[in-house]
């Protein structure tokens, strides 16, 4: 990385005193894109999945799909230190991806409360695995590791070689949903309207939930578990630009970003210690959704 910095800027970076290029390259750039990424990855996810599921109360983390990641990293963590933690974490998501669609299209159709639904059923499932594996985790070393990851932090994934694995899929999983953006329009009318225009709701809902396990997989085995963003922002987007999904994925996209960055500033200068940042991005997003709730109160009735 280093290396390709002093290509790109050869000037800026060799001319820089050594305590500056070691802070800002080494430790605060690395971070910054970090929580950069792992705030698209939330929101462009949380975006997608409102749309096709048509709830504003539905993201990854909902539908139990950063339950299974982060299932399968605390798993990785605690009893198989030989695997990449990614790869692990990525199966648990697709796990619960899995399950959740079987369930759904046993006894729901695939309708989208079903889906819904499933994805609570599960989301409690994974939840009860992350606390079984805390309990037999034989390392006290390891189960303090896995509880503090649990609570979130970026601070695990400031570092180049993470920020590129995380980027490079993360990036490739927003492009694909917004080379698919009017599919997110179509499944967002409704099933029978979806169908009049050719679609086919259960297997292209499939896809993109898919492709939204898979980045979501991606930033919470560096970062462990935040809940919310995926919520907060797409509802503040599209309060702000309408529910074009042309808009919405870019603009979650830029404001995703900002929002865990300052987050992330946030939690490491609050107080003396840093604070976990799913706890803060928790005490952020509640006010809002109490606001949200007394607006929409008739509408989601």
């Amino acid at each position: 990385v280093r290396a390709v910095l002093s290509v790109v800027t050869p000037h800026l970076v060799q001319n820089l005193p050594e305590t500056i290029r070691t802070i800002v390259i080494h430790y605060r750039l690395p971070r910054v894109l970090a929580a950069a990424i792992t705030g698209i990855a939330l929101a462009v996810t949380g975006a997608s999945l409102q749309s096709i599921l048509r709830n504003p109360l539905v993201d990854t983390y909902i539908l139990g799909i950063s339950a299974g990641a982060g299932f399968g990293a605390a798993l990785a963590i605690a009893f198989l230190p030989s695997m990449p933690i990614e790869f692990v974490a990525f199966l648990g998501a697709l796990m619960a991806f899995f399950i959740t669609f079987s369930i759904a299209m046993l006894w729901g159709k695939g309708s989208v409360i079903a889906i819904v639904l499933s994805g609570v059923i599960v989301n409690a499932l994974f939840q009860a695995g992350l606390s079984l594996v805390k309990y037999l985790c034989p390392d006290p070393y390891k189960l303090a590791a896995v509880t503090f990851w649990l609570m979130g932090s970026i601070g695990a994934a400031a570092f180049w070689d993470k920020v590129l694995r995380m980027g490079i899929l993360v990036v490739l999983c927003s492009i694909l949903l917004y080379l698919i953006r009017w599919r997110l329009d179509i499944l967002s009318l409704g099933d029978e309207e979806a169908v009049a225009l050719g679609a086919n709701p259960t297997k292209e809902r499939a896809v993109i939930v898919a492709i939204c396990a898979m980045a979501v997989a991606t930033v919470v085995c560096y970062t462990g578990i935040i809940g919310w963003v995926g919520l907060l922002i797409p509802h503040i987007v599209r309060l702000t630009v309408g529910a074009d999904n042309k808009d919405v994925l870019p603009y979650s996209i830029l404001l995703g970003a900002s929002f865990m960055v300052l987050a992330d500033d946030l939690a490491r200068c609050l107080t003396s210690a840093e604070i976990p940042i799913g706890i803060l991005t928790t005490v952020m997003v509640a006010p809002f959704y109490v606001y949200l709730l007394k607006k929409s109160a008739g509408v989601w009735r």
